[in-house]
């Protein structure tokens, strides 16, 4: 692979966080107020599909990077955020099933991202081939559930409101920006 092929994969790693997080902020505003069994519920959990998949890339393209550079408790905790976006998909696609997204099975895909990103995250910045604020994206996209969203479901019992989930939006499209702004570990070593 060239360093050309290897910088467009780079970008679109970049483009599917920034994506995944903007459309994600997008449908936790919008889509998560359509109602069960609508037309607007099914449109909202397709697009929650999609989402989920551009993070996964996302995810997957960051744990190729060599980001956390060889640091193998930070490639585990990626890959365990990476389990966490294939359990996304699969309960997105359990509620068109069920014409519901209430499903009690959703905060543990929650808690494996935000473990594994918060693993993979303090590797990323332990290793420092990322500079500045970039260096701590993945660590806040890690922190995000564990700061907002889960003291707000166990307060509450009830799923946060959706100005907070579509701030989770935000920190995924933030490691896309960071990711953006660096070149990977892989691609510096073949210059």
């Amino acid at each position: 692979m060239t360093n050309t092929q290897r910088n467009f994969s780079s970008r679109n790693v970049s483009l599917a966080w920034i994506a995944g997080g903007a459309v994600w902020s997008l449908n936790a505003l919008v889509g998560l107020r359509a109602h069960a069994g609508t037309g607007g519920f099914y449109a909202a959990e397709v697009v929650w599909l999609a989402v989920h998949g551009l993070v996964l890339i996302g995810i997957v393209g960051l744990l190729r990077s060599g980001a956390t550079g060889d640091l193998r408790w930070g490639q585990a905790g990626l890959g365990l955020a990476a389990i966490g976006r294939i359990l996304f998909i699969c309960f997105e696609a359990a509620s068109i099933i069920l014409a519901s997204d209430n499903l009690p099975v959703f905060p543990v895909a929650v808690m494996s991202t935000g473990v594994g990103m918060l693993i993979g995250g303090m590797a990323v910045a332990r290793a420092g081939h990322w500079s500045g604020w970039t260096r701590f994206a993945p660590l806040v996209m890690g922190a995000y559930p564990f700061l907002l969203i889960v003291p707000v479901f166990a307060a509450t019992g009830a799923r946060p409101p959706d100005v907070i989930i579509a701030g989770w939006g935000a920190t995924i499209a933030a490691v896309g920006v960071a990711m953006a702004t660096h070149r990977a570990p892989a691609e510096l070593s073949h210059v």
